[in-house]
């Protein structure tokens, strides 16, 4: 069941009209926030200065060379238990169980401490939405995961106007205290907010719901490690072994580059290639990708979305 039919709601809505009742197979991309505020859109706009915020406090604590620092930095990467509000995403593959968020924190935050994108001068790996990309083990459950958990506040702000805008959602609504990123004193925190909630059974408690705009969602992650070493790192490759017969290009395949054992291990390559043509260059390949990214990025429309929770 649907929320639109859940709470008999007949006008259009702005949220993602899940199933109230099971996983959606939609993910929260950061980099389609990322998009939307680049264009402007105000509620995008302060859910990626929360995302944002959280990366620039991170990265700091991760630098300094202050041991509790360091551990400070550590710790913000335990707390993301899987976030079940708003019915995204795929639970069996998500944060919940026991150690498991600390332990795949630990895995982010060994991976960010030891790789040198994160520690250039000018670092290179600087947002949540490039963690995928060099980082094992973490794609679009997780990442979705991360990024509620970051925008939790946003999302609860976005759920009470929609509360506002249809009244029916009031029904069965229920205060509690939520764990959420605080961008200002750069700590997580305890916040009590009014979510709708769901009764599946009469005879338990409603499930809290959390209403998730359509303009954060897609079907995958818009960044990916398999799309950016297949574009940005065997497309720099190839730019390297072209070679010059009677004054034309002639490149290798990058079919036959695939094939090639040195560039099977495709995270690893991507630090290594991304690194080898910053100082080489002073170009930045993840940029390139992000830009890419961006330039062809197509939001999924209300069909598309419903084909999608069919």
């Amino acid at each position: 069941m649907r929320v639109t039919e859940h709470y008999s709601l007949t006008a259009s809505v702005e949220f993602v009209d899940v199933h109230v009742d099971r996983d959606n197979r939609l993910y929260v991309d950061p980099s389609a926030i990322r998009f939307w505020a680049k264009s402007g859109d105000r509620w995008a706009l302060g859910a990626y200065q929360s995302i944002s915020a959280f990366f620039d406090t991170l990265l700091n604590r991760l630098w300094s060379t202050s041991a509790s620092e360091n551990q400070s930095a550590r710790e913000m990467l335990w707390q993301f238990h899987e976030p079940r509000e708003t019915r995204l995403g795929m639970s069996a593959v998500g944060f919940d169980g026991s150690g498991t968020s600390k332990k795949i924190g630990d895995a982010i935050w060994k991976s960010l401490a030891d790789n040198p994108l994160c520690t250039l001068r000018v670092p290179i790996l600087k947002r949540l939405e490039d963690i995928p990309l060099f980082v094992p083990d973490i794609a679009n459950d997780r990442v979705s995961d991360l990024t509620t958990r970051l925008i939790f506040s946003d999302l609860a702000r976005f759920t009470a106007e929609q509360m506002s805008k249809h009244p029916e959602l009031q029904q069965g609504a229920r205060e509690d205290e939520y764990q959420v990123w605080d961008r200002n004193s750069g700590a997580w925190g305890k916040q009590a907010m009014t979510l709708p909630c769901v009764e599946q059974d009469r005879s338990a408690k409603g499930r809290p719901l959390l209403l998730v705009p359509k303009i954060a969602t897609h079907r995958n992650l818009r960044m990916s490690h398999g799309k950016y070493w297949q574009g940005e790192i065997l497309g720099s490759i190839q730019d390297d072994l072209t070679t010059f017969i009677n004054g034309k290009p002639v490149a290798p395949r990058k079919e036959d580059l695939k094939k090639r054992d040195e560039y099977q291990a495709r995270r690893p390559l991507n630090t290594q290639r991304t690194r080898e043509v910053w100082d080489r260059d002073n170009v930045n390949l993840l940029e390139v990708y992000r830009e890419r990214v961006d330039r062809n990025y197509e939001p999924l429309t209300d069909d598309e979305i419903d084909q999608r929770l069919a």
